[in-house]
């Protein structure tokens, strides 16, 4: 049986981003806001639970709303 070749580049899927954030999140729409809050909070909560240090949330909470967005 002859090895199966697959072509990467067609097989996945091109993503483009419609949304792009503003740099400065003050500039954000109040639905992006207000997703970035819960996901502060839920790692916030997270962290409690786990007694593990908070210093990073906020920028993987907005990296999170980031390529979600």
């Amino acid at each position: 049986m002859a090895p199966m070749v697959v072509n990467i580049e067609a097989a996945t899927p091109v993503i483009e981003h419609c949304h792009v954030l503003p740099i400065n999140r003050s500039e954000w729409s109040s639905g992006a806001q207000n997703t970035y809050r819960e996901v502060l909070g839920e790692l916030e909560a997270w962290c409690r639970r786990q007694d593990s240090p908070k210093g990073l949330n906020s920028w993987i909470a907005e990296e999170a709303i980031r390529q979600s967005w």
